[in-house]
C-alpha cells in the first residue's frame, strides 16, 4: 500500500514540475507580445495627448471667429430691421404726379 502512496506523489511532484515549466514557456512566448502591447499602448496613449493639445489649439483659436460671426450676425439683423422700418413707411406722395409707363 505505501507504493501506491509512492507513486501518487511522484505523480503529483511531476505534474506540478509540468506545470511550472509550461507556465515558464508560456510566459517566454508571451512577454514580448505584452512588451509590444505596452509600447503601443504608451504610443497611442502619446498621439491622444497631441491630438488634445491640437484640439485645445483649435478651439482657443477658434473663440475670436466666433465672436465676429456672433457680431456680424447682431448687424444683419440690425440691417434688416432698418430696412423693413423704412418699407413700412409711407412714402410721401406727389400731386398730380402721373406715372408713365
Amino acid at each position: 500500500m505505501e507504493w501506491v502512496l509512492a507513486l501518487l506523489a511522484v505523480g503529483c511532484l511531476f505534474f506540478a514540475a509540468q506545470v511550472i515549466i509550461d507556465y515558464y514557456r508560456y510566459r517566454r512566448a508571451i512577454e514580448p507580445r505584452l512588451d509590444r502591447a505596452d509600447e503601443l499602448r504608451d504610443e497611442l496613449q502619446e498621439k491622444i495627448d497631441q491630438a488634445n493639445e491640437q484640439l485645445a489649439q483649435t478651439r482657443s483659436s477658434l473663440e475670436p471667429a466666433r465672436e465676429e460671426v456672433a457680431q456680424l450676425e447682431r448687424e444683419y439683423s440690425e440691417l434688416q430691421n432698418q430696412v423693413r422700418q423704412e418699407t413700412d413707411q409711407p412714402r410721401p406722395t406727389r400731386p398730380n404726379t402721373r406715372l408713365e409707363r
